[in-house]
């Protein structure tokens, strides 16, 4: 697995440089004559010659592993620390983890936001515009040294116009589920495991969870189970929907399922935007049996919860979360609170608007009747 993923990066042994790596290691001398100062004398020569030495390189800056370095980054990423929530809040600034995710579930970057096409992170790096963008975004709103470095760089890459798919951060699934389901060796029932980050988060945590994990994407079931060889867990998995599979014994139920057609994984039969052509049909072909079987086999003094906002496309904008809510009651939970995850905000022109509010999500928890 490791090689085919190395294939997907473009990553060759020449620019292995440790188990931990950028691929870049070599050219950071080269990264180092260019400044704030350099930029100020010379702005299109500088962003030039940062964007030749990218370009040349040709490899997406982010970080790389070995499968050493895999084992060990996830051993150190058990060990850092990490924001709980606090009353109904969860904080800013868990992202440990994130870099392993990443690299790994190569198929992220294929993903399409919105059903507009893919642009992802490796679509805006081989975009000359896009990364010719990023690198004066370095320069402009960055200070300090290493302004251009690869780390940098995947950061403004990030900025760079256009919506892209994320993951679920490991560490904030961590500390939800620590938070719902405080019971050792709790059983966890995540119904759409996406890219990981719950994976990583929960069968992580002290708490010493049993992860019982869905993904109907053959492509991700793949990662998730070497992922999971990698971490070490005992986590049961299955390529299946959520519609389909009846889990039992569950202390908690929590996921950031699919919000219908905001993402397009891929074209597999079993796919939300393939299977439903609008909000209604998506309720109740996916929504409604998946809570049913979630309610089926959650234990008495089980926990049912979801991340899910409201969101528009294009064309037309799609209120979700209070269907939601009235959905899971019809099935037969209790709407109990909602935990706010803190989102950032991102800098640059137009967000002085901002300034005083709160951006974050909603996780929505639900108790048994």
């Amino acid at each position: 697995m490791i090689d085919e993923i190395y294939k997907f990066w473009n990553i060759t042994p020449e620019y292995i440089f440790s188990d931990e790596f950028t691929g870049y290691e070599d050219l950071y001398p080269e990264f180092d004559k260019h400044t704030k100062e350099t930029y100020e004398r010379d702005p299109d020569g500088t962003i030039n010659a940062v964007f030749d030495l990218y370009r040349t390189r040709g490899i997406v800056p982010i970080i790389y592993y070995t499968e050493a370095g895999l084992k060990n980054a996830v051993r150190e990423f058990r060990n850092k620390s990490y924001n709980n929530v606090q009353g109904d809040r969860l904080g800013l600034g868990n992202n440990a983890g994130q870099t392993i995710n990443r690299f790994v579930f190569t198929n992220m970057q294929t993903a399409e936001p919105k059903g507009r096409g893919s642009n992802s992170l490796k679509d805006r790096f081989f975009d000359d515009a896009k990364l010719k963008r990023a690198v004066r975004i370095c320069f402009e709103f960055r200070e300090g040294e290493k302004l251009c470095y690869p780390t940098a760089m995947r950061r403004s890459l990030e900025l760079v116009t256009g919506e892209n798919v994320t993951n679920f951060k490991a560490q904030n699934a961590k500390s939800i589920v620590e938070r719902l389901c405080p019971v050792i060796w709790g059983n966890v029932y995540d119904y759409s495991c996406g890219y990981g980050g719950r994976l990583l988060g929960i069968t992580s945590s002290n708490m010493n969870y049993n992860y019982i994990g869905v993904d109907p994407n053959t492509e991700t079931f793949e990662y998730l189970k070497y992922l999971n060889s990698i971490i070490g867990s005992n986590a049961e998995l299955h390529c299946e929907t959520s519609q389909d599979f009846q889990p039992e014994d569950i202390d908690l139920a929590f996921s950031s399922p699919p919000y219908f057609n905001l993402e397009k994984y891929s074209d597999e039969p079993t796919q939300c935007m393939v299977q439903f052509n609008t909000l209604d049909e998506w309720f109740e072909g996916y929504t409604v049996p998946t809570m049913q079987n979630i309610y089926r086999g959650l234990n008495s003094n089980g926990v049912f919860a979801t991340n899910i906002a409201d969101y528009k496309t294009t064309k037309e904008e799609f209120k979700v979360v209070d269907r939601w809510i009235e959905t899971a009651e019809k099935v037969g939970f209790k709407y109990k609170e909602t935990i706010k995850m803190m989102l950032n905000t991102r800098p640059g022109v137009g967000n002085d608007k901002l300034a005083g509010r709160e951006k974050w999500e909603g996780v929505y928890v639900f108790t048994k009747t």
